[in-house]
């Protein structure tokens, strides 16, 4: 999709691409050579067009994402999806519902497989991890989750990445209504049971039972909360990519959508191995011998 682009050319929105693709100019390589046939668009907009088209045709070869966001119109960044699929990032995160907004829990998925994040535990390791991938994805995250991220950790630490395709504005555009798990159920791979009708809020209040009583079992639940919000992503992305291939009418490869089943056992191993800290065995003493009502039972 990605080389039948044209609004990356300075004047060329969305209807005037429809246009060139109606002439028969479906992709760089249709754009006609100079002094050949009728523009295309205009002789001066034609000299222009091919500049830009042979500065995307670079950027593609080189593998230049940071180059290529640049040229296409963020509206658009999801036609550059399947070219850097490999260096995607689907990630997601849960505060503590403070007004300064303390990331407690974020989960990564890559190619690499899950990766979970814990406040007070290996927080401080996040950006490098970030770092890693030229390309995020998320939904709400440009609003939320990095404005966030970058408030908590600092704009000299927290990294940029060359693209970051936020899917709430792309199922927008495809009519695909509502948040995240209410779209996810329109496609039909909502949550499992237990996790259903969990929300933000309760997120917060994992957290906060959590880190007053070392409650364990609440973490786990929380992370694989967000451990969902995380991997969902990329069957989101992988049906919005398809579905805005659709209503464009290209006759393009459509992708394979990314199924849950191939990450479960990973995110079970994961919850199982969130043991109790130091810490968390202390503040456990410390509540049973605070609270007389336990020491009665």
């Amino acid at each position: 999709m990605l080389q039948r682009t044209f609004q990356h050319i300075p004047g060329v929105g969305p209807f005037r691409e429809k246009d060139l693709w109606a002439q028969g100019i479906r992709t760089w390589d249709d754009f006609p050579a100079a002094g050949t046939g009728a523009p295309a668009i205009s002789k001066k907009s034609d000299d222009q067009a091919r500049e830009y088209i042979a500065k995307a045709r670079e950027a593609l070869a080189s593998r230049n994402l940071r180059a290529l966001a640049g040229l296409v119109p963020s509206r658009e960044h999801w036609r550059l999806y399947p070219e850097f699929a490999q260096d995607a990032m689907y990630f997601d995160i849960e505060t503590d519902g403070n007004e300064n907004q303390v990331p407690t829990v974020v989960s990564l998925f890559d190619s690499k497989g899950l990766h979970v994040f814990l406040h007070g535990r290996n927080m401080d390791e996040l950006p490098e991890a970030m770092a890693a991938r030229r390309l995020w994805v998320s939904f709400n995250g440009t609003c939320f989750d990095a404005p966030v991220l970058r408030n908590y950790f600092g704009a000299d630490r927290f990294p940029t990445p060359d693209a970051h395709i936020d899917l709430r504005f792309v199922t927008k555009r495809l009519r695909m209504s509502g948040g995240l798990k209410e779209i996810e159920d329109n496609l039909g791979v909502g949550r499992p049971p237990h996790l259903r009708g969990v929300n933000g809020w309760d997120a917060v209040l994992l957290w906060r039972a959590y880190k007053a009583r070392g409650d364990v079992e609440a973490l786990r639940f929380l992370v694989e909360y967000n451990l969902y919000d995380s991997f969902q992503l990329r069957t989101l992305m992988d049906v919005a990519y398809n579905r805005g291939v659709d209503e464009l009418n290209q006759d393009v490869p459509r992708l394979s959508v990314f199924h849950r089943g191939d990450v479960l056992y990973d995110v079970s191993k994961i919850i199982l191995e969130l043991g109790p800290t130091e810490r968390d065995m202390e503040t456990l003493a410390r509540v049973r011998s605070q609270d007389r009502n336990l020491r009665e039972l």
